[in-house]
């Protein structure tokens, strides 16, 4: 498909010589006499160049420059063309978008290879807005693949922070409430960002549901989820997860653990991770997960959370988010919430220096 380049000038020889020269190098040239004409065919036109006169009637190249990027008319690499060059105007374009000047008369190579120049800056320009928008609605679509980060209930309360390093994170957590008032939750990593990261996480949110309503055990889930990950994802991909099931009339906690950071239990302000685990989930297509049980009498509640957590913070060594967590967590005087509180609000903070996605589940159990 011919680029289309538009010629803003008020000299009718110009715009005649311009768009003869720009056919016979096969573009397809549009011709405005002035800046008000011009802005006229961008509204109802996309193109790929602009080559713009400076002075001009009733509006010269700079107004022309300020309306178009005021109004985000168009994005598109703009080329000077003038018959002097002063520093102060040359550097007032440069800020409006301008890639570059050429004089009146010009060389004709010269002209035509800042003309090629520009076309390449330019498809870079609509590279970039493409990948944005891609990411816009991957990031729109990943939104509603989450629960809400708060629930509360009779016998529990979950808090969740989600804080992802770009516009769409890596990071995945659900949770489930049954009607016999069991709560079955999980926090996973998948390996990747972007926009690959989103379609990872829908294919798995589908597939956690999917084990859910055919097996109970988390350790079963794990299994199914490891198989269905092997089978669908790419084979560099792999999973970290922790999946728990609480069930507060046998005061009980199964969970599995595929390859996840430890989480911790509160009890009597001070706490303890859950150290058993197996391997991650995707490279070993028959591997097995084990359900684990603790017994959550005493316990104040618990957080889950992915290892972005541990390498926050300005030291950015690897261990000050670990210091950090440890420290918080065993402060004997402050109340579970509280505790997640503060760590939310670090994870916010200007100061913090954010290496990975981070999440971060707090279950609060009520007594």
């Amino acid at each position: 498909m011919k680029k289309t380049i538009l010629i803003v000038d008020d000299e009718e020889h110009i715009r005649t010589f311009m768009c003869d020269l720009l056919r016979q190098n096969n573009y397809e040239p549009l011709a405005a006499p002035d800046g008000e004409a011009a802005i006229a065919i961008l509204e109802r036109i996309r193109v790929d160049l602009i080559m713009l006169d400076m002075n001009m009637p009733k509006m010269d190249g700079i107004a022309f420059l300020r309306h178009i990027r005021e109004h985000k008319i168009t994005s598109s690499p703009v080329l000077m063309l003038t018959g002097s060059y002063d520093k102060t105007t040359m550097l007032e374009c440069y800020k409006l978008g301008v890639y570059d000047f050429i004089k009146k008369p010009e060389e004709l190579e010269i002209m035509l290879k800042r003309i090629e120049n520009g076309l390449k800056i330019g498809e870079l320009i609509y590279f970039h807005e493409f990948i944005q928008l891609e990411l816009d609605t991957a990031r729109k679509f990943q939104k509603y693949l989450y629960p809400d980060t708060s629930m509360r209930d009779i016998h529990s309360h979950i808090e969740v922070v989600f804080h992802p390093l770009s516009d769409i994170g890596g990071d995945f957590y659900d949770y489930i409430k049954f009607r016999d008032q069991r709560l079955l939750f999980c926090v996973a990593d998948i390996s990747g960002h972007s926009i690959s990261a989103a379609m990872y996480i829908a294919m798995l949110k589908m597939m956690f549901r999917k084990a859910i309503k055919e097996i109970d055990s988390p350790g079963g889930i794990l299994t199914q989820l490891n198989r269905e990950i092997a089978e669908n994802l790419p084979v560099e991909t792999f999973v970290t997860m922790f999946c728990g099931l609480i069930d507060p009339s046998q005061t009980t906690l199964h969970y599995a653990n595929a390859g996840h950071p430890f989480p911790y239990f509160i009890q009597n302000g001070v706490a303890f991770p859950l150290e058993k685990h197996d391997q991650f989930l995707g490279p070993i297509k028959n591997a097995q997960f084990s359900t684990f049980t603790a017994s959550i009498t005493g316990w104040e509640g618990m957080f889950i959370f992915t290892d972005g957590i541990l390498d926050i913070g300005p030291q950015n060594n690897g261990n000050y988010g670990i210091r950090q967590l440890h420290d918080t967590l065993n402060q004997s005087n402050a109340a579970i919430n509280e505790k997640f509180e503060k760590i939310k609000n670090y994870l916010s903070s200007s100061d913090t220096k954010i290496n990975d996605d981070c999440t971060l589940m707090m279950i609060e159990f009520s007594r």
